[in-house]
C-alpha cells in the first residue's frame, strides 16, 4: 500500500443543481460536523473500488484515529494492496509494516519502513484529489473537506451503521483545491482540472444527529484522455464510527525500523546476491519449442513493456500487455500515480514456457518514485536475473503480468484472451 489508502481520482464531473427533495445547506454545518469529529477519536473503515466491465478490485482497511492528537493505524484487509501490511501514522513520520514475502528483502530483525512526511502546512496536497499526497490518512480527508469547498446541499436523512445521519453533497471548488496543493503539484493539477467538463467536483458527505462525520465518500468514472477504459470507475469511502474509542498508537520499536533509504539499499543488496527476479521466485518451467522469430518477438513485447512503463503513461503500457489484464494495470498506474524511471534494460533470453507462451529474461536498472522517496522497482543483478513472461494472442505477443510478483506491479489475472 506504501501509504496510499486513498486512490488518485480522475473524473469528469457536471456540477449538480438543486432539484426534487432537496436544499442549499449552510455550509457552517458541514465546518462544524469536521470540527467536532477533529476534535475527538473513531475507528474508520476504507474501501475504494476501481471497476469496470468485467473487473472489479477492491481495497480495505480499517483503523483508529486520535484526530485530535494526530496518530493512528490502518490495518490492511482484502484486496490488492501494493506492498503494506499496517500504517502507524506518527506525523510527521509514519510507518509502514511490509508482509515478509519473497522479493521483499529486509535485514534480520527488520520489519518496519519510516516515511518522513511533508510539512502539515497550507500548502499540503488534498488527498481525494488528483496528486493528493499519497501518504494521506482519515485525517486529512477530513481536513482537506472544508478547506476547498464551495457549496453544500442537503439530500436528507439516511441510515449508516445503524445510526440516523443527514447525507449533503459538497461541491468542491477546483481552483480552490489547486491553490490548496503544493507549487511544485499545481501545474500538473491545472492540467487535469482543465480537461475536466466542470469547476467542481462532487463529494458525499454523511453527518450524525451529534454534528460529527459518519462517511465520506467517492464515486466517479474517469475523465477525457485519461488513457482509462470508457466504463473504469473509482469508488471511496471512508467511514467515521465509534466515536471517543481509545487510541494507543506508538512507533515500532527502533531495532525494528529501517529509514526509506536503508530499504532502498536493501532491495539492490538483496536483488544483487541472491538472484531474485522480477517474476515470481521461480520462473514456469521450460517447456515446448520457441522458434527465433517467435523468441524476438516475444523479447520485442517485454523490451515495449519496459519502454512504455518507463513514459509513465497508462495508455501505453496497456497497449503492451495482454487485453484482459489492462483494466487491472491501467487503474494500478492511476490509482498509485508511482514514477517510473528506467536507466537501462539488455534482454539476455527468451525461453519457451509452453504453447504461445516465453520467459523473456533480462537485466534493468529501474527505479519507482514513491511518496516522495525514490526505490529500486527492480534488482539491477548479473546479466539475466529477472524475468517476465511475455504470451502470443492473434499472432502479436504481449508482456503478461498473471505472474508478476515484483511487490509494485500487480498480479494482474490472465482470463478468456
Amino acid at each position: 500500500m506504501r501509504g496510499r489508502l486513498y486512490v488518485v481520482i480522475l473524473a469528469a464531473v457536471a456540477m449538480l443543481a438543486a432539484g426534487c427533495g432537496t436544499r442549499q445547506a449552510s455550509a457552517g454545518a458541514l465546518s462544524a460536523a469536521v470540527a467536532n469529529t477533529a476534535a475527538t477519536t473513531s475507528r474508520v473503515a476504507v474501501s475504494t473500488t476501481m471497476s469496470s466491465p468485467g473487473m472489479k478490485t477492491t481495497i480495505t482497511a480499517t483503523g483508529e484515529f486520535d484526530y485530535a492528537h494526530p496518530r493512528g493505524v490502518l490495518r490492511m484487509g482484502s484486496g490488492l494492496v501494493p506492498g503494506g501490511e499496517e500504517v502507524r501514522y506518527l506525523p510527521p513520520r509514519l510507518y509502514v509494516k511490509l508482509p515478509g514475502a519473497p522479493g521483499v528483502p529486509f535485514p534480520k530483525g527488520k520489519a518496519w519502513v519510516e516515511i518522513s512526511l511533508p510539512g502539515q502546512a497550507a500548502d499540503q496536497s488534498v488527498p481525494f484529489l488528483p496528486l493528493g499526497n499519497v501518504n494521506a490518512s482519515p485525517m486529512d480527508l477530513l481536513s482537506a473537506l472544508t478547506a476547498v469547498a464551495s457549496k453544500v446541499t442537503d439530500l436528507g436523512p439516511a441510515t449508516i451503521r445503524g445510526v440516523a445521519v443527514t447525507h449533503y453533497r459538497v461541491s468542491v471548488d477546483l481552483a480552490k483545491a489547486e491553490a490548496h496543493l503544493r507549487p511544485q503539484a499545481r501545474a500538473e493539477f491545472h492540467s487535469f482540472a482543465s480537461s475536466l467538463d466542470s469547476a467542481t467536483l462532487p463529494v458525499d458527505v454523511w453527518v450524525d444527529g451529534q454534528a460529527r462525520v459518519s462517511r465520506i465518500a467517492i464515486s466517479l468514472p474517469m475523465p477525457h484522455g485519461s488513457g482509462m477504459p470508457a466504463d473504469f470507475r473509482v469508488s471511496e469511502a471512508v467511514d467515521y464510527y465509534d466515536f471517543g474509542v481509545p487510541v494507543q498508537v506508538s512507533a515500532p520499536p527502533a531495532s525494528e525500523v529501517m529509514s526509506a533509504s536503508e530499504f532502498s539499499q536493501s532491495m539492490s543488496i538483496s536483488g544483487s546476491s541472491s538472484g531474485g527476479g522480477f517474476g515470481q521466485a521461480s520462473p514456469p518451467p521450460v517447456s515446448g519449442t520457441l522458434p527465433a522469430a517467435q523468441a524476438s518477438a516475444a523479447e520485442q513485447a517485454i523490451r515495449a513493456f519496459w519502454t512504455a512503463l518507463s513514459s509513465n503513461s497508462a495508455r501505453a503500457v496497456e497497449r503492451t500487455i495482454v487485453p484482459s489484464q489492462r483494466d487491472c494495470i491501467a487503474g494500478f498506474l492511476q490509482g498509485t500515480k508511482f514514477k517510473f524511471k528506467i536507466s537501462s534494460l539488455r534482454i539476455t533470453a527468451a525461453k519457451p514456457a509452453g504453447t504461445g507462451k516465453a520467459t523473456v529474461w533480462f537485466s534493468v536498472k529501474a527505479t519507482v518514485q514513491i511518496g516522495g522517496q525514490t526505490v529500486p522497482m527492480a534488482p539491477s543483478g548479473a546479466a539475466g536475473r529477472n524475468w517476465l513472461l511475455a504470451t502470443e494472442i492473434g499472432n502479436v505477443w504481449y508482456a503478461d503480468l498473471s505472474n508478476s510478483g515484483s511487490g509494485l506491479l500487480p498480479p494482474c489475472p490472465s482470463v478468456g484472451h
